[in-house]
């Protein structure tokens, strides 16, 4: 008879790890969320959007995405500090 998944020492683990990216998800949303307000700023006051802060948003965005897939089980590899930051491609910023 196998033992339940409860009784694995990695699922402990990753059980810790999970509350932690929830918390760094809830500070990355917000980081988000005052990026996005501050492009959108730029954009009404300029026609052209700053490409630091783009390229910022997109990053972050990334880095939301991983941490979901994470947390979700659709990827069992931890997001940064476990992994290299996410990168923003030029492609990914239009």
């Amino acid at each position: 008879m196998s033992k339940p998944g409860y009784s694995d020492q990695g699922f402990w683990f990753r059980l810790v790890f999970m509350l932690i990216y929830w918390l760094i998800l809830n500070v990355s949303l917000t980081v988000f969320g005052i990026l996005l307000l501050i492009v959108t700023a730029f954009k009404f006051a300029s026609k052209e959007q700053p490409e630091t802060l783009a390229c910022w948003l997109t990053s972050v965005t990334a880095y939301i995405k991983q941490i979901v897939s994470f947390l979700s089980f659709e990827e069992e590899e931890k997001p940064f500090p476990f992994q290299p930051w996410p990168e923003a491609k030029a492609d990914e910023q239009n």
